[in-house]
């Protein structure tokens, strides 16, 4: 990733952003459901399988990022 054009900077920036207050709001998320969930191994179980998702979903993004700032 070139970050030395500041175009791609202000890109890569909005992007770190944005991915911060998904993920604030994914562990908000998370929280909730484990704290009120009617049954704490389904919780954890949905829990950890959208964690892995979440986390999936971002190395793509960040990949495609990174290709598109050549």
């Amino acid at each position: 990733m070139n970050l030395s054009n500041p175009n791609n900077l202000l890109i890569a920036g909005i992007y770190f952003i944005l991915v911060g207050i998904m993920s604030l709001f994914s562990l908000f998320g998370v929280y909730i459901l484990i704290r009120y969930g009617r049954s704490v191994p389904f919780s954890i179980t949905l829990s950890v399988l959208y964690v892995f998702f979440f986390l999936t979903i971002l190395f793509q993004s960040y990949h495609n990022l990174s290709l598109l700032l050549v």
